[in-house]
């Protein structure tokens, strides 16, 4: 098994259409290569949590970077795991309230802080976001 978080920002902020097309898509295609993860969109900012055999998730975040929907693509975490974290969801989503990140910046991965450990501010963040908000995620 294996993991890659990112950060990224969009290019032009994300409709409420185009966010749920990108959803269908991305569950299609994790469903058929057994993929998992968490996606979390804040004000033009993504973090995105993908989960599975390591080809896969290599051939998936290479094209990830390619989309001309997002820049700025920033590697958190690019590691073996032993077992998954979101094992039940094809792609889990939410927006993040933007007024939960201003009241909590040292756990907000969105903020370019080059003095800071990221992947600790990502695992933090992730079980922040876990414990505050899992009953307003869209799993599928």
């Amino acid at each position: 098994m294996y993991r890659i978080i990112y950060l990224s920002s969009a290019v032009e902020l994300f409709s409420d259409e185009e966010i749920n097309g990108l959803l269908t898509l991305s569950r299609e295609k994790n469903l058929k290569y057994n993929i998992t993860g968490l996606l979390l969109y804040s004000e033009g900012n993504f973090m995105q949590i993908i989960e599975g055999e390591k080809d896969d998730i290599q051939n998936l975040y290479g094209n990830i970077k390619k989309d001309l929907r997002h820049k700025n693509i920033i590697t958190v975490i690019n590691e073996p795991i032993t077992k998954r974290t979101f094992s039940d969801w094809k792609m889990g989503f939410s927006i993040i309230d933007p007024i939960f990140l201003k009241k909590h910046p040292e756990i907000n991965p969105f903020l370019s802080n080059k003095s800071t450990n990221t992947e600790r501010i990502a695992n933090i963040f992730i079980e922040t976001f876990l414990k505050s908000f899992k009953n307003n995620v869209l799993y599928s």
